[in-house]
């Protein structure tokens, strides 16, 4: 792989490019971009996945016959994006990160996961921010204080257990 290069991130959604590779870590744009570092053991060159579910036996994608099939307009699914602020999931690893450090990236992560959702359209974001003693939950509830153009409130109490705020852009 190399700068410039089309790949895709597991367990993630989208066509990423290479901008920057250092080390074990890469440096990637989507196509919004937004710049996202991820390990370069979680990095698939894109065409490698395509050929693998082209070529893959286990995998058969049923050819329909489109001269047969009725012809109904699409429903607009209601987009809803989630987004899991676990440090877990932000990072690599917390060796070496204080916590006002692991605290400020889970700020920015949904700062701009704010700003990619007002940006593409999306009309509903839940940003799981966990149960815990409750700090990331208040200074997200700060943050979304600030942001205009948005209401937000507990996210579905059964489904995220009050670990959640659900935002409604627009």
């Amino acid at each position: 792989m190399k700068i410039g290069d089309r790949v895709n991130i597991l367990d993630e959604e989208g066509i990423f490019i290479i901008q920057k590779i250092e080390g074990n870590k890469v440096i990637l744009t989507d196509p919004y971009g937004f710049e996202h570092i991820c390990s370069l053991k979680k990095v698939i060159p894109y065409e490698s996945l395509n050929e693998f579910y082209n070529n893959s036996p286990e995998i058969s994608i049923k050819q329909e016959d489109k001269s047969r099939k009725k012809k109904f307009l699409p429903q607009k699914k209601e987009e809803i994006r989630e987004v899991d602020l676990h440090i877990g999931n932000l990072v690599d690893t917390t060796v070496g990160l204080h916590p006002h450090q692991m605290l400020q990236k889970q700020l920015n992560k949904a700062r701009i996961e704010i700003q990619k959702a007002k940006k593409d359209g999306t009309k509903k974001l839940i940003l799981i921010h966990g149960k815990g003693k409750g700090v990331l939950k208040t200074e997200i509830y700060k943050l979304l204080e600030t942001v205009e153009g948005i209401e937000y409130f507990e996210a579905d109490i059964i489904k995220y257990r009050f670990g959640a705020v659900e935002i409604r852009i627009g």
